[in-house]
């Protein structure tokens, strides 16, 4: 990214031919908070070659309103683009192009668009200060779609998946730190760590590689050419030179920006600026043993299917209520609702974020 501030608003003639498009492969993070993902993203970034955008999950949830269309005529991509930004989760006003740039662009490739290539020309209107002109394939992060994994199946069949995972003993001390999530019990963390991970049953052996948070940031070069490898592109060095590469993000959307939010986004993401190390792992030690021992039983098979613990560990099982309660909640939490809430025709969705956008601007 650094000495790539050529954005699309300077390069509106960009043009993508429908066979470039066609070829462009889009790939997947998948991966729950807490585990390294914003860095893995940033660095990705920085390779000529990739193109990772933000943390948007329109692609799937606009499928259903435009995915059957076979003519994308003028008025239909007005719609998209205003149904994109409404639909916008966080930090769009950061990562993504003006809206009139993008229905310019949009508006330019027409005439061979599905939606398939539709939501191609999108992801690549994320991280705008980026020269798109040598991106080969694009790797979308969205911690949700663990949950979506057959949609997405269906969508990009040739999809390739990098799983991103972390100890579940630190993830949860971290995101305690954080206050993420509904609860911050122990227990409900575990819980909600072992139905994300469980999901990679869903995932075909040749489709997906995974990478432990620990390996990363012990050895995170190594790592980086392996995803690399994965990914077919070649890893290039810059990668690992992160240093100011936020922060100039920052500087060249600020005068759009509410300073408040700037000042957020710096303190949530001050990590982004430092080397990976190692200062976060074993965290988990603080905590109750008892605590300890219980998130090692709810979360055993797949701490041992990751190399955390051994697979032959004598642990035993907790079948507390205490215990079973959490787990339903997370459940709740977040694969029930998350099923519920694709199901929504929508129009429901577009309907309720007007209104929430109406409420703010009141």
């Amino acid at each position: 990214m650094k000495n790539t501030l050529n954005t699309f608003e300077k390069r509106k003639e960009m043009k993508w031919t429908s066979e470039k498009l066609d070829n462009l492969p889009v790939h997947f993070i998948l991966c729950t908070e807490r585990t390294g993902s914003s860095l893995l993203s940033l660095m990705l970034n920085l390779n000529d070659a990739i193109q990772c955008p933000s943390e948007e999950p329109f692609a799937l949830y606009l499928a259903p309103k435009y995915s059957k269309i076979k003519q994308f005529t003028i008025e239909i991509l007005t719609n998209y683009v205003e149904d994109f930004f409404l639909m916008a989760e966080k930090n769009i006003d950061l990562y993504f192009s003006k809206k009139d740039v993008f229905l310019e662009n949009l508006m330019a490739h027409k005439d061979f668009l599905n939606y398939e290539l539709l939501v191609k020309l999108t992801y690549l209107h994320f991280i705008d200060i980026k020269d798109k002109s040598e991106v080969k394939v694009i790797v979308d992060k969205q911690i949700k779609y663990f949950f979506y994994l057959p949609q997405l199946q269906q969508l990009f069949p040739k999809a390739k998946y990098i799983v991103l995972v972390r100890d579940v003993r630190d993830n949860i001390v971290s995101k305690k730190n954080r206050s993420l999530n509904w609860s911050s019990n122990p227990l409900f963390l575990a819980c909600l760590w072992k139905q994300t991970y469980a999901q990679i049953e869903k995932l075909r052996s040749n489709e997906w590689m995974w990478i432990r948070y620990e390996d990363f940031v012990i050895n995170t070069e190594l790592c980086l050419q392996g995803i690399c490898e994965f990914l077919n592109v070649p890893f290039q060095e810059k990668m690992m030179e992160t240093k100011g590469v936020f922060q100039q993000l920052i500087a060249a959307k600020e005068k759009d920006l509410n300073p408040r939010f700037v000042k957020h986004l710096k303190d949530f993401h001050s990590g982004l600026d430092q080397v990976p190390n190692t200062s976060k792992i074993g965290q988990y030690k603080q905590l109750d043993a008892a605590i300890v021992s219980s998130v090692e039983s709810i979360c055993h098979q797949q701490l041992a299917f990751f190399g955390y613990i051994e697979s032959n560990e004598n642990i035993t099982k907790n079948t507390s209520i205490n215990s079973l309660f959490y787990c339903l909640l997370a459940k709740m939490y977040r694969k029930n609702l998350l099923a519920f809430y694709y199901k929504i025709p929508v129009s429901w969705k577009l309907r309720r974020k007007k209104s929430i956008t109406k409420s703010w601007q009141a």
